[in-house]
């Protein structure tokens, strides 16, 4: 069917929620492949859609901005996450959050149902950017000055939600698109009976990797909790350190001042200059492993969300080829095949080693966060002391303020690290960790799958030839 023959029609098409569907293209957006649910929600046939360009599901409703914004970011080598309302054959419409990234000289697009609130929002703010365009464009402006009014306009409406730039909304909207589809999802289903070799191999090292991947993903609302637990502590605790030196510097001078009667005074700065000394190193490294576990957390849920979906499209079409029909083009099976198995390489074989640094700079800062507590312990015995020292002494009443400070800085460093208590819930036994290794060894299997399906195409065509 023509593309210009496609009207669109008020009318949403239907499709299931716990349905995943994908399609690759060339580096000019030319449709190479695809799986079946892409073909029936589509409405088209494989012979319609290999070899059109992309934009035959475009729907007129879509800003070109965003579509804009797709193109310049994997055109950087970068993945992305969009909603996308698209046109099937008949005019109906449907909706999905899409991501896109590179493989190989081409892009893999993946695509779910969106059911988050998240759809109302969008969904009305594209109608504002499409207005935005249409405006610009009835008025002779070009098509490049439309899409920039309208991602100013983008801008603005990201940033009144509460978005500093499009990044941070992406990195939002996957996980919790993500959470309604594993929520349809259900169960997940065994190992076919009519499963193979290899297919039988890899459809078990998905399911692994899948059990790794969803115990991350329902860890996510923790990681946020905990990247707001770190938010400014790394300067919390080289502050307090610094501070604990000055106020026990301070007291030493004090203390000689008064020479003989301040003996006892000097004792407790003397020993307070030596636990801040003996907790300077240990500070600085645990504030290195928050600044460090701080930097993965800003991009880890989208990474997992990521790789969950990755490996969710992976698993939904081997179960597809074990289920396929004699009838079907070995050649587009295999080009699927190469796709998802080298996409799910590129995406976790970095999630694996982020993990295993994560919990490396967890561990870390437990061990700091425990030292600390100890350390906060001791300095409170010693500020007490201080301060009965001091109501002995009529000559000392410089010191009393002094010890009030010391006072008020334990009391609120203790506020702060009672906050970092949720690391705890977060380090793993030795027998979890190793994400890595588990990632490399399950990805091996599938990819061992993918080249049998080229082989073994190959193969066929070398005999149909």
């Amino acid at each position: 069917m023509a593309r210009s023959t496609v009207h669109p029609i008020p009318v949403e098409r239907p499709f299931g929620v716990h349905e995943i569907f994908f399609s690759t293209t060339d580096r000019k957006g030319i449709i190479r492949s695809g799986n079946r649910v892409f073909t029936r929600v589509s409405g088209y046939t494989n012979d319609d859609l290999i070899g059109a360009p992309h934009n035959i599901i475009r729907h007129p409703d879509m800003p070109r901005v965003v579509f804009q914004l797709l193109w310049s970011e994997i055109g950087a080598g970068r993945s992305i996450a969009a909603y996308v309302k698209n046109m099937a054959n008949d005019g109906t419409y449907y909706w999905v959050l899409a991501t896109a990234m590179p493989v190989g000289d081409g892009y893999l697009s993946v695509r779910l149902k969106p059911t988050s609130p998240l759809l109302a929002t969008v969904a009305a703010l594209y109608d504002e950017l499409r207005g935005i365009e249409m405006a610009v464009e009835s008025r002779g402006g070009s098509v490049k000055e439309a899409m920039a009014a309208s991602g100013e306009r983008l801008a603005e409406r990201l940033a009144d939600l509460g978005f500093p730039d499009y990044q941070s909304f992406m990195y939002v909207a996957l996980p919790t698109e993500l959470r309604g589809f594993l929520e349809a999802r259900g169960a997940v289903p065994p190992v076919p009976a009519s499963a193979r070799g290899t297919l039988a191999a890899s459809l078990g090292a998905c399911l692994r990797l899948r059990t790794l991947l969803t115990r991350e993903f329902s860890r996510l609302d923790r990681y946020d909790e905990l990247e707001a637990a770190f938010d400014g502590k790394s300067e919390t605790v080289l502050a307090l350190a610094d501070d604990i030196r000055l106020f026990s510097l301070n007291a030493q001078i004090g203390a000689a001042r008064l020479r003989n009667v301040g003996a006892a005074l000097g004792v407790i700065a003397d020993i307070m200059r030596v636990r801040s000394d003996a907790v300077a190193g240990s500070v600085r490294a645990m504030s290195e492993a928050i600044t460090g576990a701080t930097d993965i957390l800003s991009t880890l849920a989208f990474e997992v969300a990521l790789a969950t979906m990755q490996c969710e499209t992976a698993h939904q079409f081997m179960l597809e080829v074990s289920a396929e029909d004699r009838d079907s083009d070995p050649a587009l099976l295999a080009a699927n095949v190469s796709a998802l198995g080298t996409c799910l390489r590129q995406v976790l074989a970095p999630l694996g080693a982020r993990l295993t640094a994560l919990q490396g700079y967890l561990d870390h800062v437990g061990r700091g966060v425990d030292l600390l507590h100890e350390e906060m312990g001791r300095l409170e015995m010693l500020q007490v002391a201080g301060r009965v020292e001091t109501a002995r002494l009529r000559e000392a009443g410089e010191f009393s303020a002094l010890f009030q400070e010391i006072r008020g800085q334990v009391e609120t460093a203790k506020r702060e690290l009672a906050e970092l208590r949720v690391v705890k819930t977060l380090r793993r036994s030795r027998d979890n960790d190793g994400a890595a290794d588990v990632i490399e060894r399950e990805l091996g299997r599938i990819e061992a799958w993918a080249h049998e399906a080229l082989l073994s195409t190959a193969r066929e065509t070398s005999l149909a030839a």
